[in-house]
């Protein structure tokens, strides 16, 4: 039996033989086989990274020294966006079989992508192979054959953890399969996170239109809280980098979608950490791997907690169900948490 169903998520063997079991007995499968698992634990802690440029680092055996109930790839999981389809497939072969890897399969796993492993750098929908990259993405996570994620285009999904009245709903969105080009400036125009600016053309994308249609249904199933994963950041201010603010008609339209409901932004791409808001929260972890050569992040007045995170690092959400609140920590390879955010369940009200 594959260790992997439902989705691209990554079981345990000892669950699967529970199910196993459990079916034989004439029982509901629980977790493994159901999107909405009304006796599965509720979910505590959440680990969420991006940006892995290395299988072999101090960072990546720190994560592993966490506490989890999931872990969530945010993007930038393989840079293979320099030797096409036969890099892709090697440099996926390699994340598999690391150490990191094996050792994050005894809980669940959930993931997207970025620019780095979708295949081209900020990229979007021009890629001409972007087929062939998803075929890669679902066999690095064992997706099944016939699977109906393999058919559809676009790698975005979403899983309901937990019991009803604490029900979690992870929805990872795929900011590249359908995404329009970015507007550029020259370089003399350029900000300092690059050349991007905001376009007026409400005509472009970054979800499309099918993906757009999948969100808006998936929103309206019942949840407790929903945590949307973006591979780029959501929140702050345009910066010359790739974020929503490039495409202020699609960051709209889903700040529409998320009003009156309990959600946040989990997000990656930049190799900084830092917690933003705008309307939303925003909390970007990113890179586990490598140190921002700057050292200094562009600016974001949007941004909640004055400090930034410029060394490898991992996020972790914890959900205190008894306390009704979140508290979000970035950590390095020291003990202590270098950012820190606690936030009721209220304030998570979009």
């Amino acid at each position: 039996m594959h260790d992997m169903l439902a989705g691209f998520v990554l079981y345990p063997p000892t669950m699967l033989k529970t199910t196993r079991r459990r079916l034989l007995a004439g029982l509901p499968a629980f977790g493994l086989f159901s999107a909405h698992a009304e006796d599965s634990k509720p979910l505590e802690n959440i680990l969420f990274g991006s940006c892995l440029d290395t299988h072999e680092h101090p960072m990546l055996d720190r994560t592993l020294s966490l506490p989890r109930d999931l872990f969530l790839f945010m993007g930038d999981n393989i840079y293979a966006d320099q030797g096409g389809i036969p890099m892709m497939q090697e440099k996926y072969a390699r994340l598999k079989n690391s150490r990191f890897f094996r050792g994050l399969k005894n809980k669940p796993i959930l993931a997207t992508w970025d620019d780095h492993d979708f295949g081209l750098n900020d990229g979007g929908s021009e890629y001409p192979q972007k087929k062939e990259a998803q075929v890669e993405f679902w066999n690095w996570l064992d997706e099944p054959a016939n699977s109906p994620h393999r058919q559809q285009e676009g790698v975005y999904q979403a899983k309901t953890f937990g019991p009803s009245g604490k029900r979690v709903r992870i929805i990872l969105l795929d900011t590249r399969y359908f995404r329009s080009p970015l507007m550029k400036v020259s370089k003399e125009k350029a900000m300092l996170g690059g050349s991007s600016i905001p376009t007026e053309d409400e005509t472009t994308t970054i979800l499309g239109a099918a993906q757009w249609t999948w969100l808006e249904k998936v929103l309206q199933e019942p949840a407790e809280l929903r945590i949307i994963v973006s591979s780029i950041q959501f929140a702050p201010e345009a910066h010359g980098g790739e974020c929503w603010a490039n495409f202020p008609h699609e960051q709209k339209r889903l700040l529409t979608m998320l009003r009156g409901q309990k959600a946040l932004v989990l997000s990656g791409d930049r190799h900084w950490s830092e917690f933003s808001k705008n309307s939303v929260f925003d909390f970007t972890s990113s890179s586990m791997t490598q140190k921002h050569p700057r050292g200094t992040p562009t600016p974001n007045k949007h941004r909640l907690v004055p400090k930034t995170y410029h060394l490898p690092n991992v996020g972790l959400l914890n959900i205190d169900w008894t306390a009704q609140a979140i508290t979000t920590q970035i950590f390095g390879e020291a003990p202590e948490a270098q950012i820190e955010l606690r936030v009721p369940f209220t304030d998570l009200v979009v």
